[in-house]
């Protein structure tokens, strides 16, 4: 459960069982539709309906309007946050406008005057934004997992006359 006290307190609440045909309003269509917007999982809407997750599943497979009202918030939102961290991969030149206000005083009175100002912005490319598109858009060639091979040998005499050594060096320190 999400930790927003809001959504705890509406989903907390004792609802009756409800049925498709009860349900199946365009106002409650639309809510579903603003809860996926917003993040919540499909255990908690099923959970604010006040239904259990088998019929949850159950209404988005016979009924299409659910299954859509489901579907297309969240494709719509993954799409505006894939498009944002591809603009944030390679960097953006944006049309700015700014408008300052100025009063100042002349022949006793106050004259106010705004200027707007346009320019461009330029807003570099960031690494970490372009890594993660790529690793996860083209994983076979950004592949992010490194493979080494480890060859040699670690005998056991060679432990052994560490382990004496060792020993030597503490005598020897022990007799100071």
């Amino acid at each position: 459960m999400r930790p927003n006290s809001a959504r705890k307190i509406n989903t907390k609440r004792k609802r009756r069982a409800i049925t498709w045909g009860k349900f199946f309003t365009g106002k409650n269509l639309e809510i579903v539709r603003s809860m996926c917007r917003k993040g919540w999982t499909n255990d908690e809407i099923a959970d604010y309906i006040g239904i259990s997750l088998s019929t949850f599943y159950k209404w988005q497979k016979e009924h299409v309007e659910f299954s859509e009202a489901l579907k297309e918030p969240k494709e719509y939102c993954i799409a505006r946050v894939e498009n944002a961290l591809l603009t944030r991969a390679v960097g953006i030149e944006k049309e700015i406008s700014e408008k300052e206000t100025v009063t100042v005083e002349k022949d006793g009175k106050k004259v106010t005057t705004t200027t707007e100002k346009k320019g461009m912005s330029y807003y570099p490319p960031d690494t970490r934004a372009a890594i993660f598109y790529l690793t996860n858009r083209a994983g076979k060639d950004w592949k992010q997992k490194q493979q080494t091979e480890l060859s040699g040998k670690l005998s056991i005499d060679e432990r052994i006359d560490a382990v004496a050594r060792l020993k030597e060096v503490r005598h020897n320190h022990d007799k100071r």
